[in-house]
């Protein structure tokens, strides 16, 4: 009886390995993290790196710790690494996740194999004194910018504990498999590290851009936007401490502001130094960028996001700042 028994789980199992692989069997096989290739490590000083480590391992544990792994493997970096000559408050590091599905074996005639992607769309990244999207950084702009300010589509929403920077389609737009990204700010005290760039601030930039461009090829084709800058500049004080909002193909020239919203459009910031605290360590996280970029309509990808964003405990993290 007992060797029956043994023959009959024996084959059960046999037939569970045999039978065709499909997307929900793959979504419920164990997941598993894979440490990638070292990230980066650029201008970093050996104290500060070991320091950085431990933040990012604090992140990840968070994350191992809180969110169940199925169906994917997640190959997960360290990146330590910081350019340019300009007045750093923090070092920008960060730890990045790249999400990859098990899928079937296209070349195996019965389809009961699988294997794992070898890349996807599908990522999250925990950045700490930078937001790539923004191109900011606990630090301030070079010298050189080729702008002089930062661009932000939209302004930030104030939610319980982090600042929403909202969504948008980065890829494949229109498809059933448009891949979304949202983002989060988390800052001391609800506060901001940008400000807002004034009108005034805004035309003075542009008119230097233009006055260097005379200089160079010495043309007379950017007049009229001279003129048009000149005339903006004697409004009232109040209209040109109001915030910039400018078109994206307006950068060359000067046609005027528009209203906030306007397709095409942006707000023009500049980093904050009053928000930093300087004398911390540069290893010192001052704010975090959560970074959240996912593939619609495959199931596995997306509650594979929504279980790290879920172990990111908020409160968690604004404790760190400052630290």
């Amino acid at each position: 009886m007992k060797l029956i028994l043994t023959l009959i789980l024996v084959c059960r199992g046999f037939i569970l390995i045999a039978q065709e692989c499909d997307p929900a069997m793959l979504a419920k096989l164990p997941g598993k993290w894979k440490t990638a290739r070292q990230g980066s490590i650029n201008n970093v000083t050996a104290t500060d790196l070991q320091k950085e480590k431990t933040v990012l391992n604090t992140i990840y544990n968070m994350v191992t710790t809180d969110y169940k792994l199925e169906g994917v493997v997640i190959d997960y970096s360290f990146v330590f690494s910081k350019y340019g000559e300009t007045k750093w408050y923090g070092d920008p590091y960060s730890l990045n996740m790249y999400i990859l599905a098990y899928l079937c074996d296209p070349n195996d005639p019965e389809k009961k194999k699988y294997y794992v992607s070898v890349s996807s769309a599908t990522n999250v990244s925990v950045m700490v004194n930078h937001s790539s999207n923004l191109d900011l950084y606990a630090a301030l702009l070079e010298p050189d910018d080729i702008r002089g300010y930062l661009r932000m589509e939209k302004r930030p929403e104030k939610r319980n504990g982090y600042w929403y920077l909202g969504q948008k389609v980065v890829s494949d737009r229109g498809t059933n498999h448009e891949t979304i990204s949202y983002e989060y700010l988390i800052t001391y005290n609800d506060t901001l590290p940008f400000l807002y760039l004034s009108r005034r601030e805004y035309l003075l930039i542009q008119r230097k851009r233009l006055e260097n461009s005379i200089k160079s090829d010495g043309s007379t084709s950017y007049k009229e936007y001279m003129d048009r800058i000149d005339k903006h500049l004697q409004m009232p004080e109040q209209e040109l401490a109001k915030p910039a909002i400018c078109m994206v193909n307006d950068e060359e020239r000067f046609n005027g502001f528009v209203e906030e919203g306007t397709k095409g459009s942006f707000i023009a910031i500049k980093p904050n130094p009053d928000y930093f605290r300087k004398n911390l360590p540069l290893s010192s996280p001052q704010f975090f960028n959560l970074v959240f970029k996912v593939t619609t309509n495959y199931p596995v990808y997306e509650s594979s996001v929504a279980g790290i964003e879920k172990s990111l405990d908020i409160q968690k993290l604004r404790a760190m700042l400052g630290h």
